[in-house]
């Protein structure tokens, strides 16, 4: 067994890294969304 193996990462960080960011993405569409809801009533 190695100490630290990459392949895992070389495997499956491209498709975890853009799953990641997309979920960031949507989170801040959904505080802009709330934010121009809260910029609408003042």
């Amino acid at each position: 067994m190695k100490l630290f193996d990459l392949s895992h990462f070389k495997e499956n960080c491209p498709t975890e890294a853009k799953n990641y960011f997309k979920e960031i993405i949507m989170k801040l569409e959904k505080i802009e969304e709330k934010l121009e809801k809260i910029e609408e009533k003042i």
